[in-house]
This record gives structure tokens, sequence and C-alpha cells, in this order.
């Protein structure tokens, strides 16, 4: 068993494959809940969490992992004499690092290093796998820890929502603004500055936002990855996958899914792109 063990947590949306492919990679579940039931992030897609909701008439809610989930991982790796990287979704989105933080105090902080992705998805993903890709190698945890931070700095997410009710309900925006911004069919194009989400551009239709977001890309060259994340992939009725194919043919163009933590922050429709300078 390898000495070096990655945790994510659920919004990376960890493939099978992979999963089966590093047996020293680990998740844990974000939850979501509507009314008086709730599910592990794993274990219910945004799109069954949007009809069930729509059903319902309820409006979904998030929770991050609780310390027990963190710790049912760790103990055993460090009674094992492990060492242990976390990698979680953004601070600015979620206690998820902080929760992860706890547990690393409580059990051993010079073996569990928690690193605050300041992203989420693909971001994550690619995060772990340069991780398991170094751990493989014989590379110190040291060197691991300081690759990933810098893998963090690189990264940039921009996203679209279809609707303002989410991010209203979120508390990520106002009840005025809400309203005002439904009246007049306003599709804000977001960004994560210093990993919260922030107002990047306002414009009318989801045509305008698809082009300004993609405007907005075109200012970043030698890249070492983009990623095309939306709810209900391969949805893509923007065209948008193959626009940022021509924009970068020498790069690959990643799609990926939103899980439902993501979708219910989000709403229908919503999706992101997420890339990484080269460092």
């Amino acid at each position: 068993m390898s000495q070096i063990h990655i945790v994510v947590d659920s919004t990376a949306q960890i493939s099978r494959e992979m999963a089966e492919m590093y047996p020293n990679l680990h998740s844990v579940s974000l939850k979501v809940r509507l009314g008086d039931r709730e599910w592990p992030e794993d274990e219910l897609s945004a799109v069954e969490l949007f009809k069930i909701a729509k059903d319902k008439k309820l409006h979904p809610q998030t929770s991050q992992p609780a310390p027990g989930d963190f710790v049912a991982i760790c103990k055993p790796l460090i009674d094992a004499g492990k060492e242990i990287i976390i990698i979680t979704v953004s601070g600015g989105l979620s206690g998820t690092a902080q929760g992860a933080k706890s547990v690393a105090k409580m059990l051993d902080e010079e073996r569990i290093h928690v690193i605050d992705s300041g992203t989420t998805s693909v971001g994550i993903v690619q995060m772990a796998k340069t991780a398991l890709t170094m751990a493989a190698s014989g590379i110190a945890v040291r060197y691991i820890v300081e690759k990933v931070h810098a893998m963090v700095e690189a990264t940039h997410t921009f996203i679209l929502v279809d609707t303002l009710e989410y991010l209203y309900k979120g508390g990520r925006i106002g009840g005025a603004a809400a309203l005002f911004g439904t009246i007049l069919q306003i599709r804000p194009v977001l960004y994560l500055l210093d990993g919260k989400v922030a107002v990047m551009d306002k414009v009318r239709t989801k045509q305008r936002a698809v082009t300004r977001i993609l405007e907005e890309l075109k200012k970043y060259q030698d890249l070492e990855y983009i990623s095309v994340c939306t709810i209900d992939n391969p949805r893509d009725d923007q065209g948008i996958i193959g626009r940022v194919r021509e924009m970068y043919p020498e790069n690959q163009v990643l799609p990926a899914t939103l899980g439902s933590v993501l979708g219910a922050h989000l709403g229908p429709g919503a999706m992101g792109i997420v890339f990484q300078k080269k460092i």
C-alpha cells in the first residue's frame, strides 16, 4: 500500500475508473437535503435532485461532511503510519476545508495536510491526479503539497447560471437583486476570486453570457488543461465545448458533470469552465 494517501470531497465527482485505479485515493461525501430527507452527494445526481425538488416543491440545501466522515478514513491510515493529503472544495463555497483542518488537528497535524483547492470539480481531480502520480514516483509529501499549492494558484473557475433563484436562496445575492435580475432576465457571469463567488459581468441572454465568458478565457494562453462542466453532461446547447476546442486546438478539453451539491447552489442549466495555467 502506498505511503501517501489522497482524500478529496464529493464535489470532485471522481470517476469509478479513477477510484479503481488508485487504491490510495479516497472521497468524503457532502450531503444534499430536501425537506427532511438527506442523501450523500454521490447517491443523487443534480438532474435527479432538480426533479425531486420540482415534484415536491422544495428548495435543496447542502451540508459539509461531518468530522466523523473524515475520521473514518484518516484514523486507520494515521494508525498505519501513512501520510495524508486532503484536497477540498473552495473554502469560499463550503466549510469542508475547515472541517478537515479540525480533524487534522485532532489526529495528527504533522501527517495530515489539508489543501483548499480554491475551486471544485475537475480542478480538484487534476490536483489529485498530480498528487497520486508524484506519490507513485516516490516523491516526498512536502514536495507534493508544494506542487498542489502551485496548481491552486494557477487554477481559474468561471461560472454561468440560468437563474438567480438558487444564488438568492443560497445567500449569494440579495432579494432585491434577485427580483430585479429576474424581471430584466439578467444573467450574471461569475468567477471564483480567492475561492469566493464574484461577479465578472451582467448580460441579458445566455448567448451573450457564453460569448462574454469566452472573451475572458481568451486572455489566458499556455494552459495545462481546460474543462467545461455542465449539470447534464454532455449537454452543450450553446456549442461552448466546440468553441473552446477551436480556441485551444492544442489543448484537450475535458467535459465534466457537476454534482448535486453545486447544482443546489447554482440551479438547473448552470455550467462552469475550470482551467489551469501551466506552471
